[in-house]
């Protein structure tokens, strides 16, 4: 599939949705399912370029920007970033675009963090679910708890929710943003880094995309804490019944990969592929492997 995408919008309860989809009159006739990438933090619907030109033929795909991201609505409230409002406006999303059609979910990073809950609560809208390097909420609260490592992991998150995080990440040129994604995609200044340096440059988009930090309904605890502490943590009880493809890349600076481990307990048809030398960027940097692993599990 080669990777010719429009942009189309849609409005959902108010706000608009920008999307990306190679959406034609051929693909309403072809009977392959439809996929719905859910890009992640600090990234946009074009995340997804690389591995949707490497698909086969025949895949319908839509990928929209998340809402405040690039050219999609920010949101009037900071309460609707929280994750019961983006469930609720996601899966309006989802169905008014799907028409009938037979749906695959593919979530990244905070896409995956959507895409987990909208596969537990709202199963009728998908048939397969796919996350990338995106922890369950479950076994991210999980390894919270119990995995130093993992506290060490997500500390960034501080930086990330802290009342000056704007004006931080303004002053230093977006360091922390360019650190995450790899500074080489910025040395080498292509579409893509323009495109997100634009984004983040927007005062709206930049504060749309903390605010899903900010609306966490567990914030990050410190890494010493006390037992206390954390035997205090609750842990949500987010059950997977559809068959689930979890694509991991080993190397992943956010996640420990022992959160994987709690998977068997929340998702009852998980098959899990890895990848040795791929980072937290895996839908990016081995778009390939990727996209066949995608497909052979839908084909499958």
């Amino acid at each position: 599939m080669k990777s010719d995408l429009i942009s189309k919008t849609i409005e959902i309860d108010g706000n608009a949705i920008h999307y990306l989809t190679n959406e034609t009159e051929l693909h309403k006739s072809v009977s392959k399912p439809l996929l719905i990438f859910l890009h992640g933090f600090p990234e946009n619907a074009f995340a997804w370029e690389p591995l949707i030109g490497c698909l086969p033929e025949g895949y319908e795909v839509i990928a929209p920007d998340l809402p405040g991201y690039n050219k999609s609505s920010p949101l009037p409230n900071d309460s609707d970033y929280s994750v019961t409002s983006l469930l609720a406006r996601m899966s309006a999303f989802v169905g008014a675009i799907q028409r009938g059609r037979e749906t695959i979910l593919v979530g990244h990073d905070w896409g995956g963090a959507i895409a987990w809950p909208l596969a537990a609560f709202y199963p009728k809208l998908f048939s397969k679910l796919v996350i990338i390097n995106a922890a369950h909420p479950s076994a991210f609260i999980q390894s919270l708890k119990h995995s130093r490592e993992q506290r060490l992991k997500s500390q960034y998150i501080h930086q990330l929710i802290d009342t000056q995080a704007e004006s931080e990440l303004r002053r230093t040129h977006f360091a922390l943003l360019k650190h995450m994604l790899g500074e080489h995609l910025f040395i080498e200044n292509g579409p893509y880094a323009k495109l997100l340096l634009d984004n983040w440059q927007n005062n709206a988009n930049l504060k749309a995309m903390l605010t899903y930090y900010r609306q966490m309904p567990q914030q990050v605890p410190a890494v010493d804490s006390t037992s206390e502490e954390l035997d205090a943590i609750r842990v949500p009880n987010v059950r997977i019944s559809l068959p689930t493809l979890v694509i991991w890349g080993k190397n992943d600076d956010a996640f420990d990969t022992g959160i994987l481990n709690y998977l068997p307990d929340y998702v009852t048809r998980l098959d899990i592929k890895y990848h040795e030398k791929a980072t937290h960027w895996v839908h990016r940097e081995q778009a390939p492997w990727a996209a066949e692993e995608i497909s052979s599990f839908i084909e499958g």
